[in-house]
């Protein structure tokens, strides 16, 4: 395995990791935004193309273009162990504090069986209305609206500009 080193600023790029815009752009609102830095919501399909572009113009400069979300799945994707880890801190670092919605977000995210679809679940954030859940003997859970983000979209991955999160490996 090889680790993160970048010894100069100026020499040509040999390798970069991305992230291709995805539905975690739908999930921005207006009460988001400025938090976020943007001006408006940004169009996924927009954000897409200038990144696809972006993608290209280094792939043509002899950059190895690799990508968060292919990485991540061939991580989980053959190891139960790994994977049942990175979903449990997962959701322990969304600020999930309640056994309750642990229990629940931990089997809405397992059954998506398909290692990249579920890296890009974790990405793009979760709602209260996509979990099972009983309403009514909690307070919380009635007076919570349906379309509140439980676990918000990675904040890391929506940047202004080309929308993708950049890693630079030299």
């Amino acid at each position: 395995m090889y680790a993160i080193n970048v010894k100069s600023e100026i020499q040509p790029l040999k390798k970069v990791l991305l992230h291709r815009p995805g539905k975690e752009l739908l999930n921005l609102t207006p009460n988001t935004l400025e938090e976020l830095l943007f001006d408006d919501i940004p169009f996924l399909k927009v954000a897409q193309k200038e990144h696809d572009a972006f993608a290209e113009i280094l792939r043509n400069n002899g950059v190895d273009v690799v990508y968060l979300e292919d990485l991540m799945s061939d991580v989980i994707e053959n190891d139960e162990k790994i994977r049942e880890q990175f979903l449990k801190q997962f959701i322990v670092e969304a600020g999930i504090r309640t056994e309750k919605y642990q229990n629940l977000l931990y089997d809405y995210l397992n059954q998506i069986k398909d290692s990249k679809d579920l890296v890009l679940k974790t990405m793009e954030g979760i709602k209260l209305n996509e979990l099972e859940r009983e309403i009514k003997n909690s307070l919380v859970d009635l007076v919570s609206e349906e379309n509140k983000m439980v676990i918000a979209q990675c904040q890391t991955y929506i940047l202004r500009g080309i929308h993708s999160h950049v890693l630079v490996m030299v």
